[in-house]
């Protein structure tokens, strides 16, 4: 059972295929980035094929969640064991990227 709304977004989305496919696009792009740009850090950070990355950050997740909030990005955490990054737009991507990139250098 799908709502008359949701089935009227889904025709629209259909009817705009080319932008959607675009954002697609973009979006697969700019997940790559983030995983490239944390891989490049030094993080192991496996591929993906959804709309996030995932970093198993152990103890340290709570740290980068808080460092994430603090630059006014939020994180998905998941205990001791990681943090899942939504991938979303450029600035947001470019501030975890930088995040991740000074815990990564505290860390050592």
């Amino acid at each position: 059972g799908v709502s008359t709304i949701a089935e009227e977004a889904a025709i629209a989305s259909l009817d705009a295929e080319d932008e959607l496919l675009a954002r697609v696009r973009h979006l697969i792009d700019e997940r790559t980035r983030v995983w490239e740009a944390l891989r490049d850090q030094g993080w192991t950070v496996h591929r993906t094929e959804a709309n996030f990355v995932w970093l198993r950050l152990g103890e340290d997740s709570g740290a980068f969640a808080a460092a994430c909030e603090a630059a006014g990005i939020t994180v998905r955490t998941f205990g001791n064991e990681g943090v899942r990054i939504t991938i979303a737009e450029q600035e947001a991507n470019d501030r975890v990227i930088t995040v991740a990139g000074a815990l990564r250098e505290r860390l050592g």
